[in-house]
């Protein structure tokens, strides 16, 4: 009982190192770039850390057996990805009207996100915010909070992961409550129904992705 213990407090400390490297990887950006400058070197030496921390996140969800490749149906994983990016759409609608009726269009965390990546070249807050946050997330949030902590009590867990996420994402307004709640239920029961990570991940990438084109494009 004392070993089973120790054992989610560790994973629960193992989860919360893993987060604050999270955010310091997007803190990190608003320091590199306060003259409006970030410079080649720094450009290197910035990626090298991040796809470090990945490799990290990586190694360790593969130390708890989240991840198996192998097993992923490619097909059924566009499609699943496909359905999930038009509920949430339609999540950012509702949002949105949501927002005018309560007088409160702000979505803070996006704004966090575009100030931060304001001087970043596009290159980098492609893959930084496309595609290894989402990674990172998902392993953190869907993987050791929900999976490795709660164990058999799987869906307690993708339950309250999923509230931590949205907190995660300063959703405390109506407007994100709704855009992050529908976004985290959906990535949760992604994980729930597939068995296998890779999907809510492969979700999760393509919807920021999309996000960050569009920010950057349109």
């Amino acid at each position: 009982m004392f070993k089973q213990v120790m054992k989610k407090i560790g994973v629960i400390f193992l989860a919360l190192t893993l987060l604050i490297l999270d955010l310091t990887l997007l803190g990190a950006f608003p320091l590199l770039t306060q003259d409006g400058k970030f410079s080649l070197v720094e450009q290197i030496g910035y990626g090298v850390w991040a796809l470090g921390s990945l490799a990290i996140f990586i190694v360790i969800a593969y130390r708890f057996k989240l991840l198996s490749l192998k097993e992923i149906n490619w097909r059924r994983l566009v499609a699943i990805a496909s359905l999930n990016l038009v509920i949430f759409f339609l999540g950012d609608l509702l949002g949105y009207f949501v927002g005018q009726l309560t007088h409160n269009a702000t979505m803070e965390n996006q704004a966090a996100l575009n100030d931060i990546f304001a001087h970043v070249p596009f290159y980098l807050y492609l893959v930084v915010a496309g595609f290894i946050i989402p990674i990172m997330e998902e392993i953190i949030f869907r993987g050791l909070l929900a999976k490795v902590l709660f164990g058999k009590y799987f869906k307690t867990g993708l339950a309250i992961s999923s509230l931590l996420f949205m907190a995660g994402h300063s959703a405390f307004t109506p407007q994100t409550i709704v855009v992050y709640g529908i976004m985290s239920a959906g990535l949760a029961i992604t994980y729930y129904k597939t068995k296998h990570i890779e999907y809510s991940m492969g979700v999760h990438i393509l919807n920021n992705s999309i996000a960050v084109l569009l920010i950057l494009f349109v």
